[in-house]
């Protein structure tokens, strides 16, 4: 289901309202296709996952974030589950305290109200200036509110991408660095050094959110913790729940959990969605 064409001609028109908000529902999977808008997009979800790729990786945002994707930027959307949220496109003009790069932001109580706050207001029409002084306090919002992190850069050396193409093919393989280093015709040295230069993450942490990702996606298409764990090679699901805790500071059932005690928005489907910027620690236990 997609928006209706005169919402859509809205959207694409950069010189028209400072702000358009929908409210966004999608039942079936986002198809992965390909995104670039002339607006910025700020995206409330409350349901769901979403993962977007853009040049630089691959990012998943889940509940209790707001995402934030710049004018212009080329990027995919993928979506695990039922999605929901509240959905802003904002003209260029409004977007220059914004990160010049894809961020995602946690949601904040009063951010998440003020975006929904802006569904009453009429599509297409300019904000009066009582709207602008809520733009104002939600751009100022998100300029103090936390950053967060599912961020999976990729390497640009085709030598470690074939590894990290390989590594998301069988997340559960426990290989180690000396033999994805013969894999890949590369010296472990030469490996471990440039998956720092290219990533900005060691081999072991890369691996890691390799791993944290593809968990996530298979949770949020409801299979069970213990599966998950097993897939990825866990040995115990207590392993694994550990392990996410750690990565995230939370179970498993509580992140997602969140998304069913918010009332989902309802309304038009929409395919964007958010990137953040990476911050791994350097615990490998996923």
């Amino acid at each position: 289901m997609g928006l209706p064409a005169d919402l859509l001609a809205l959207i694409h028109d950069p010189g028209g309202a400072e702000l358009i908000a929908v409210r966004v529902r999608n039942d079936d999977p986002l198809d992965n296709s390909d995104q670039r808008l002339p607006r910025g997009v700020l995206f409330l979800l409350t349901e769901g996952l979403v993962a977007v790729q853009t040049a630089r990786g691959r990012v998943l945002a889940g509940p209790r974030s707001i995402g934030w994707m710049p004018p212009h930027e080329a990027h995919s959307v993928q979506s695990f589950g039922p999605t929901a949220g509240v959905g802003l496109f904002l003209a260029p003009r409004c977007c220059d305290t914004l990160p010049a790069e894809p961020a995602q932001f946690e949601a904040g109580a009063l951010a998440s109200l003020l975006m929904q706050r802006t569904l009453e207001w009429p599509a297409g029409v300019a904000l009066s200036a009582p709207q602008r002084r809520l733009l104002q306090v939600l751009l100022d919002e998100l300029g103090q509110a936390a950053t967060q992190s599912l961020h999976l850069p990729w390497p640009r050396d085709e030598r470690l991408l074939s590894i990290a193409r390989a590594l998301l093919a069988n997340p559960a393989s426990g290989r180690r660095l000396e033999h994805w280093a013969r894999f890949a015709d590369v010296s472990a040295r030469t490996l471990s050094r440039k998956f720092v230069e290219e990533t900005g993450m060691s081999f072991g942490q890369w691996r890691r959110w390799a791993r944290l990702t593809q968990a996530l996606e298979w949770l949020a298409t409801g299979q069970a913790v213990k599966h998950v764990a097993l897939s990825l090679g866990y040995d115990s699901v207590s392993a694994f729940i550990k392990s996410f805790r750690l990565a995230l500071g939370t179970t498993p059932a509580a992140y997602f959990g969140a998304m069913t005690r918010t009332n989902p928005a309802r309304g038009a489907a929409v395919a964007q969605s958010p990137l953040s910027t990476p911050s791994p620690g350097d615990n490998d236990a996923l």
